[in-house]
Parts: C-alpha cells; sequence; structure tokens
C-alpha cells in the first residue's frame, strides 16, 4: 500500500514535468481587462486539471520572464505548484513574483501553495498569505471576474 501511494505521488509530482514554456507572448503586451478575461477563462476548481492550470501559468505572467516546467503536487494537502525556471531574463531577487502567483492561486481553486525556483533560489507564497497581503480572500480572484480586473488593473498602474 505505501509502495502504490508513493508511485501515485510521483506521477503526479512529476505530470507535468514535460510541459515547458518560453514561446508564450508576454503578458504586459495585454491590457487588464483581456488579460483578465484570458485568466477567467483557464480558472480551474483543481490544481491536477493540467492544461487549464498550464494556460492560467501563461496568462498569470509566468511565460515571459524565461523558459520553465510546471510540477503539480496533487496526492494530498497541502496541494502545491511549482514553477521551476532553467533559465530568467533576469537575476531572481530582482524579480516580484507575487503577481503572477497571486493570480495562480486565485484562478486554482484548491491551489494552497505556489513556489518558484531557480536553482538554488526559492519564492514561496500560500493562499492564507496572499490574502493576508490583498485585504480579501484570493479565491475571489477566480469568483469575480470584475474583482480579478481591479486587481489587474491595481498591479499594472
Amino acid at each position: 500500500m505505501h509502495r502504490r501511494s508513493v508511485c501515485t505521488m510521483m506521477l503526479g509530482a512529476l505530470a507535468l514535468t514535460g510541459c515547458t514554456s518560453g514561446s508564450t507572448p508576454t503578458v504586459p503586451e495585454m491590457d487588464a481587462p483581456s488579460r483578465a478575461h484570458a485568466l477567467w477563462q483557464n480558472r480551474t476548481p483543481y490544481v491536477g486539471d493540467n492544461s487549464e492550470v498550464a494556460a492560467l501559468t501563461a496568462n498569470a505572467g509566468f511565460g515571459g520572464m524565461g523558459t520553465h516546467t510546471i510540477a503539480l503536487y496533487t496526492t494530498s494537502r497541502p496541494y502545491v505548484a511549482t514553477v521551476a525556471y532553467d533559465s530568467l531574463s533576469k537575476p531572481f531577487d530582482t524579480v516580484d513574483f507575487t503577481t503572477p502567483v497571486t493570480l495562480l492561486l486565485g484562478t486554482v481553486a484548491n491551489l494552497d501553495r505556489v513556489e518558484v525556483r531557480s536553482g538554488t533560489d526559492t519564492f514561496s507564497l500560500t493562499s492564507e498569505e496572499a490574502s493576508a497581503k490583498l485585504g480579501f480572500d484570493v479565491k475571489d480572484l477566480g469568483r469575480d471576474e470584475a474583482k480579478l480586473t481591479a486587481y489587474l488593473q491595481s498591479v499594472d498602474d
């Protein structure tokens, strides 16, 4: 039984290892309402929905920062998405990942934490931490398109 659950966990973690991004158009070219609509169209209740999560990472802004892979940990809570960069367009410590991570946490209903990694550098944010920074439940971004648009307009200013 233990062997089976370890195998299942490994499959969940490796499910998206082959998905890469880097050729996605950069998100800043989209205005806030268009970007909000793209995120809204791909929002999902489940972190295990590979194609939707991959689309959300691109629309959240991860694709424009460099080539990356996505790993989803879905076998038990906390459910985690890890975005691992092979290379970044600028030094890790100069990139603010807060907005794309917040967007991903908000548009994947059961996602508990997002980790961004490049080499030995890591940035991590939980739903609770994002909610505290926003002053409202981060999951509202996936429940209210107007709130999602307003958030994007506030960070684009």
